[in-house]
């Protein structure tokens, strides 16, 4: 009988064991993905700075992933995770395309800032023009921004939310400070988390879903 309980007692730990790994590889799964596609990647709170062959500079904020393809006739890059300020080295032959949830910025040569969330891809165009697409389940939408402009593209509905945006607010991550423009708490949350090692949790759904405007130091992320 002791046998008994000792054999049925090693089965549940083995069990709690490969449900507990299950659990992690749930969890870790979609992060090894991104990390695997990625060509280069950066840590929370670490931002850095890639130069690609064409002369392009790619400043990456924290917890970012980008894949790129350079080659004769094409320039694009894909945001998998995060945010990144684009400085396009200018070239008619080979416009510049940046892909990020779905939504796709097409350039020659200008700078512009593209941030990838969950629900929305956030583009914020210092200067130069850029033209922004979206195509998704039926949904489609095709515009162009001017210096100074920003838009915002959800992802379940395809719709776009424009607005005004200060020059110095434009990729404000790069000087310590996050800067958001009627985004739920959820959506500043998530954006902050990049910056902060702690998880991050809102369990109360009307303090998520309410609409934020600010600018935050990143470097006192609490």
């Amino acid at each position: 009988r002791q046998r008994r309980r000792m054999g049925t007692s090693g089965l549940a730990v083995g069990v709690a064991l490969a449900l507990a790994a299950c659990l992690v590889l749930f969890v870790s799964l979609p992060s090894l993905l991104v990390w695997w596609q990625a060509d280069h990647v950066t840590e929370t709170a670490q931002n850095r700075t890639v130069t690609l062959v064409d002369g392009t500079i790619i400043e990456m904020g924290g917890g970012s992933a980008i894949a790129t393809d350079i080659s004769a006739g094409t320039r694009h890059v894909r945001l998998l995770k995060g945010e990144a300020y684009f400085n396009v080295a200018r070239d008619p032959s080979r416009p510049f395309v940046v892909e990020a949830g779905g939504v796709e910025v097409s350039v020659l040569g200008t700078a512009f800032d593209v941030q990838l969330a969950s629900t929305e891809t956030t583009v914020e165009l210092a200067h130069g023009t850029v033209a922004v697409s979206y195509s998704a389940d039926a949904r489609k939408q095709n515009f162009e921004l001017a210096p100074g402009e920003m838009a915002t593209v959800s992802h379940a509905t395809g719709a776009v939310l424009r607005s005004a945006i200060a020059e110095d607010e434009i990729g404000a991550w790069r000087s310590g400070r996050m800067f958001v423009n009627d985004v739920t708490v959820a959506a500043a949350a998530e954006r902050l988390q990049r910056y902060h090692s702690a998880w991050i949790s809102i369990p109360q759904p009307d303090l998520a879903a309410r609409r934020v405007t600010g600018v935050y130091d990143l470097k006192d992320p609490d």
